[in-house]
């Protein structure tokens, strides 16, 4: 399945990316990684990426994930992500980014966070 992004702003702070699909190497992924950079351009403190719909993760989408994490440091804000399945949970444990990011069972838990 092709990746699917749909941004949504909760608040002038706070953006939520639902993903779905599959976050593997191409253009997709760089098309989506430049929506949500731009996203955060406009004052986002907290992103929320929603990745409970993400059936598989590459490296190249691992390497997404932490680039925006990166850029949420370098600005002072949080990046969050909610409810990875069992196969991206597997590839965040065996590359320990686990330990980096903010994982959250739910997006009320990581909006409320």
């Amino acid at each position: 399945m092709i990746l699917e992004a749909a941004l949504d702003r909760v608040n002038p702070t706070t953006a939520v990316a639902h993903l779905k699909g599959r976050m593997t190497l191409g253009m997709r992924l760089r098309e989506i990684e430049t929506t949500i950079s731009d996203t955060l351009d406009d004052g986002v403190q907290k992103l929320i990426l929603d990745l409970s719909g993400i059936e598989f993760l590459d490296s190249a989408g691992l390497g997404v994930i932490m680039i925006l994490y990166g850029n949420m440091q370098e600005r002072g804000g949080k990046l969050r992500v909610v409810a990875p399945g069992p196969k991206v949970l597997e590839v965040f444990k065996l590359t320990h980014t686990d330990w980096i990011l903010t994982i959250d069972p739910s997006l009320e838990a990581a909006l409320t966070s």
